[in-house]
């Protein structure tokens, strides 16, 4: 009796110093656990600060996998031969866009593998060479940073003829496009903290010699990156059978045929550059009619070049706006000793065959759209070595928790 007494009080005591039991995790928290284990998040679910971005965020061999390039770029990155896939967008200056790995390429093609071509040097990617922009407009809003001009898209790595497409941290299976690839930022509304900030919401288009970015804060709603129609939930994206890994198309972008001029309406005028704070633009999609009825438009699966869409997009206005040269833009080029590195990509060949389906409607659509945007505009702007890797170390005290869950459960039901 005195053994049990003993064995009780014990027990208290270790009670007390453990505190509270955790119960035993759920099927799904173990599902969970041991399918980070060997295959990816989608794109949207990992977090890190700048500092803590590791080698490669998606090395696993599944699906699309592995990623390409890393993530961890500095100094000894940077190069026409850099593969780069960490973004950097903070101003008029000081931004990159996703191009290709190989020379002329096709955005179809290499959407997986897209590489940073930035307009400095610092931060490790390829550069963009000066004068290769020709045109750019920068806007500030209470939602979103959003950059929108002309390129020679050859200085990207790609065909000078590619119609082009979107990038996004989505993708029919939601890893993203690139696989892996991060964005950071210091000017982003909403974003806590100071410094660069990961930016979970972003998209980019480029083609036919256009581009835009657009990066959304958190807080943002509706997401003005993710051009989804209003009312589509969040969590259809996610459920908890993980249909992430499907084709699913709520995973893709609602909008990603039609192009910079309706997804990221702005003045797009050659031979200017602006950086502005700006209205917001209406929600992809949605217009008002000559009749003042509200009427929301959905994309059919392909758009020929052909197509006319029922309205053209308001340009937000902006104020604010101070003028720029396009020395400006590349200002850190002269005090970098490597600023005379070429762009052009040297990374294998890949084909060149044209896209089967995607942006030609798009193409069609920012062109038609250009001129009414340029029109309008004048009236509104007065007012490392291995790519193998454990999980990612900014996320190992949750991967370690997860693997106790793990080997708990085993130990329960063993």
């Amino acid at each position: 009796m005195l053994a049990f007494v003993s064995l009780g009080f014990a027990s208290a005591a270790l009670v007390a110093a453990q505190g509270t039991i955790t119960s035993a995790p759920s099927p799904t928290e173990i599902s969970k656990a041991k399918r980070q284990a060997s295959s990816p998040l989608p794109l949207t679910e990992y977090t890190f600060s700048y500092s803590d971005v590791p080698y490669q965020v998606n090395p696993y061999p599944v699906g699309r996998g592995p990623q390409s390039g890393y993530n961890q770029c500095n100094s000894t990155t940077g190069g026409p031969n850099s593969e780069c896939q960490t973004l950097i967008a903070n101003n008029i200056s000081d931004f990159c866009l996703w191009g290709s790995p190989v020379s002329n390429g096709l955005i179809g093609n290499v959407e997986a593998e897209v590489v940073a071509y930035c307009t400095s040097p610092k931060w490790g990617a390829r550069l963009i060479p000066e004068g290769a922009i020709t045109g750019l407009q920068v806007m500030h809003t209470s939602q979103y940073t959003q950059w929108t001009g002309f390129i020679d898209q050859t200085a990207l790595g790609l065909d000078p003829t590619d119609y082009g497409g979107e990038l996004d941290p989505h993708g029919a299976d939601n890893l993203g496009n690139p696989l892996g690839g991060l964005v950071f930022s210091n000017d982003v509304p909403t974003l806590n903290g100071t410094g660069l900030q990961q930016v979970i919401s972003w998209n980019n288009f480029v083609g036919s010699g256009e581009f835009c970015l657009k990066l959304c804060g958190p807080m943002s709603y509706p997401n003005y990156c993710e051009n989804r129609p209003t009312g589509m939930a969040e969590e259809s994206l996610m459920t908890e059978s993980y249909a992430w890994l499907t084709d699913a198309p709520c995973a893709r972008d609602s909008f990603d045929l039609i192009g910079c001029a309706y997804n990221m309406p702005a003045a797009y005028q050659n031979g200017t550059f602006l950086e502005c704070d700006g209205d917001l633009q209406d929600v992809v999609g949605t217009y008002t009619g000559s009749n003042g009825q509200t009427t929301t438009w959905s994309q059919p699966s392909s758009l020929p070049a052909t197509s006319t869409l029922p309205w053209t997009p308001r340009i937000p206005a902006s104020s604010n706006c101070k003028t720029y040269q396009s020395s400006d833009l590349f200002a850190a080029y002269a005090t970098s000793s490597s600023g005379a590195a070429s762009s052009t990509a040297t990374k294998g060949s890949h084909s060149s065959t044209a896209r089967s389906t995607g942006m030609s409607g798009s193409a069609a659509a920012s062109t038609g759209s250009r001129a009414a945007a340029a029109a309008s505009a004048s009236t509104s702007s007065s007012s490392k070595s291995s790519t193998s890797g454990a999980w990612p170390a900014a996320n190992s005290v949750a991967g370690g928790l997860l693997a106790g869950l793990v080997a708990g459960a085993l130990a329960i039901f063993a």
